[in-house]
């Protein structure tokens, strides 16, 4: 029961980050403004449930922090220049991105494995460009892209030698305050709804916030490249909410880049658990005694 309780946890975490392209499609605001509260939110969540766990910040730690600000701008702001299909399916490029910054910034040589899933993936994401041209989209997918980038950087600060995934969790939602001036601005503000507030309250404590903390108690007990293929539920989850809900769906072409680059990013991950696995059990069987 006790192994099963982090991959669980993963699965709510994936539920929870799902909702995000609607929540940013049902508010009026900038996406400066969203990005701004609910990043204010959730840092307070985060802080409230881990305050005790809260070490000196490192450079990896600024790092992580830094990236994770970033992206969850982009992100919004992507989400407003192109489907939410769209929006979340290149951010979750990001392992494309992690193995080419291993390569350029860890020295860590890519396999074969790594090259077929970069050349897969780079085929789904020219089907969105196409299937965008023409169509004042391609600033929403190329943000989209960068998203990948960026979010592949906090993966990356998050595997470096002093991390603390949680504390930059913590600090690149505080870094949302910096964009209080612009709050002031917004005049969409000052006509928002009830319904927008609530909106933006839930992203902040649940969506992001809660689900944070579910992340990491559940990273505790589930192996890296497991997690990553539950968490990509998010991709899937994400533009089926948006479609029930505003009937929004991505063009044909934009459909089967989706299907290519989430297949992709599944068989990515579940080929390296299992090389994984074999790795760790010739390693035990080189260990073992021989019996006499």
């Amino acid at each position: 029961m006790h192994q099963n309780r982090g991959p669980l946890l993963l699965v709510l975490t994936a539920l929870l980050w799902s909702f995000a392209g609607i929540a940013v499609k049902f508010i009026s605001w900038s996406p400066i403004t969203i990005a701004c509260l609910r990043g204010i939110l959730a840092a307070a969540v985060i802080g409230l449930l881990n305050w005790r766990s809260f070490t000196r910040p490192t450079p990896a730690v600024f790092w992580g922090a830094s990236s994770l600000f970033v992206t969850s701008i982009v992100f919004i702001l992507c989400n407003r220049l192109t489907t939410a299909a769209n929006a979340i399916v290149l951010q979750y490029t990001a392992p494309i991105f992690v193995i080419f910054l291993s390569a350029l910034l860890l020295h860590n040589r890519p396999t074969r494995l790594d090259i077929f899933t970069v050349l897969l993936t780079l085929c789904g994401i020219i089907l969105f460009f196409i299937d965008h041209l023409g169509h004042g989209a391609l600033l929403g997918d190329g943000l989209a892209l960068f998203s990948g980038l960026t979010f592949g950087l906090v993966f990356i600060a998050n595997s470096m030698k002093g991390a603390n995934p949680v504390l930059a969790s913590f600090l690149g939602n505080l870094m949302s305050a910096l964009l209080l001036p612009f709050l002031f601005r917004d005049a969409s503000l000052r006509s928002a709804t009830p319904a927008e507030w609530l909106v933006i309250f839930l992203m902040g404590v649940f969506q992001m916030g809660l689900s944070y903390a579910l992340f990491a108690k559940g990273m505790e007990t589930t192996p890296p490249i497991k997690a990553s293929v539950i968490c990509a539920l998010e991709p899937v989850l994400n533009p089926i909410w948006v479609f029930l809900l505003m009937g929004e769906l991505p063009g044909k072409l934009a459909i089967v880049g989706i299907i290519i680059v989430i297949a992709t990013i599944l068989f990515y991950n579940i080929a390296t658990l299992r090389l994984a696995q074999a790795q760790a059990e010739a390693k035990k069987l080189l260990e073992a005694p021989e019996e006499e």
